[in-house]
């Protein structure tokens, strides 16, 4: 899941003017009210529970947290900015690469963020910056999932930069995920080919994949060489 993409305030309860203790007023009483340990002899009502306190949790931690609620709302702000400029047909919010973007040699050359405002460019990048530095102390700490979640907010704002695509590369490699890993360093490398930090993964990463996959042959001829000895014993007795 994406952040900033729901109204939080909404499912708190509470005003966008709500103070921090307000939010976390109303956030304890909706703990309370959807706990999951409230519903033990209920597997359906439990389930539902779970996902409402889920979502309210997460609400929680970004509009609960005074700097992220600040980034919070000023992402807001922008997506209002660019619904009004669609509104009025000025601009056009394309699924596919509009014509700032240019493919040269392989790779994609941006004047701006895909379906980003004119004039944006310079606070998503630095909201994608911020993003990316607290991946950094996440992933030292070894909170992957957060690590996750972080870089994949930085992509949605600027999704044509190659370093974001290499960070969350790395927060997979961590997490031993490889493959997706990989599909994040070919993602940088079609954004840039020359980038030097995706070229330097791609090297990584095939070398660890052979050897898992070497190593993976092993364990299967191991097995198998177990298995022709046991089939040995059992023709013997017969």
């Amino acid at each position: 899941m994406q952040e900033f993409e729901e109204d939080y305030y909404a499912i708190l309860g509470v005003d966008e003017a709500a103070s921090q203790d307000e939010i976390r007023k109303a956030y304890l009483a909706l703990a309370k009210r959807l706990h999951p340990d409230r519903f033990p002899n209920d597997p359906d009502q439990r389930a539902i529970a779970q996902t409402e306190f889920a979502k309210v949790t997460h609400a929680h931690d970004v509009v609960g947290d005074a700097e992220r609620r600040i980034e919070y709302d000023a992402l807001r702000q922008l997506a209002k900015r660019r619904s009004e400029v669609v509104s009025t047909g000025s601009f056009v919010v394309s699924s596919v690469i509009p014509d700032d973007v240019r493919l040269h040699n392989g790779d994609i050359q941006t004047t701006q963020p895909l379906g980003a405002v004119p004039g944006d460019d310079s606070i998503n990048v630095k909201w994608a910056n911020k993003h990316l530095g607290r991946a950094d102390e996440l992933l030292k700490k070894k909170r992957y999932q957060e690590a996750e979640t972080a870089m994949k907010e930085a992509i949605r704002l600027v999704p044509l930069e190659p370093k974001y695509h290499n960070r969350l590369a790395e927060v997979y490699l961590a997490r031993g995920w490889k493959t997706l890993a990989m599909t994040e360093v070919q993602t940088a490398l079609r954004l840039n080919s020359s980038d030097p930090e995706a070229r330097s993964l791609e090297v990584r990463l095939k070398a660890l994949m052979k050897d898992q996959a070497s190593a993976q042959v092993k364990a299967d001829n191991k097995k198998k060489g177990i298995f022709q000895q046991i089939k040995e014993i059992l023709n013997k007795k017969i």
